[in-house]
């Protein structure tokens, strides 16, 4: 029995002797995996940000095929209207027939306008979104760094703290947790 409590005052005493730099250790790795998951965090932000601005482009090359339609759509109206007009024996250059295709030309014109300038609308609003992302990438990151820089110091203050001596009466009175010897 007394060579089991031999056996428990020695690791004891291993644990005491050893106790500040795991305190350290264990300082120092949380603070290391703060600043981690940061950066992942972070990563996963200007991810976002990435995809954000290619659903904006995306957005930007769909507006541009519905303004493409509509100038098809403009082009086969005008090449009826003339087919018409020329197999009723009009010139399809002037009066009536003319003017339906102007007026579909205009109309036209305008659809395509309206939709070329959804096509920037979404091309900058994805680079909007983007750069909010950016942005909050970089302040999460700096954030993250920040917090775990702060752990670091605030643990190792506590562990200084735990092992400097205290006066007391003008005596020094050490905190650290005494270990007892049991002999044979």
């Amino acid at each position: 029995m007394a060579f089991l409590a031999g056996i428990g005052s020695a690791i004891g005493s291993a644990v005491s002797a050893f106790g500040p730099a795991l305190q350290v250790a264990g300082t120092i790795f949380s603070a290391v995996g703060q600043m981690q998951a940061a950066q992942a965090q972070a990563a996963a932000q200007r991810m976002q940000a990435r995809q954000a601005e290619l659903q904006g482009r995306q957005n930007a090359l769909q507006y541009n095929r519905q303004a493409l339609q509509v100038f098809e759509r403009q082009q086969r109206l005008a090449a009826t209207a003339r087919a018409r007009a020329a197999a009723g024996g009009v010139d399809p250059f002037t009066g009536s027939p003319l003017t339906m295709q102007e007026v579909n030309a205009m109309i036209a014109g305008r659809e395509m306008q309206i939709a070329q300038e959804n096509a920037q609308s979404a091309i900058y609003g994805g680079l909007a979104e983007s750069q909010i992302l950016q942005t909050a990438a970089r302040s999460t990151q700096r954030v993250g760094t920040m917090t775990a820089l702060a752990g670091l110091a605030g643990g190792l203050y506590r562990m200084g703290e735990s092992l400097t001596p205290t006066m007391t009466n003008n005596a020094p009175v050490v905190t650290a947790t005494p270990t007892t010897i049991v002999g044979p």
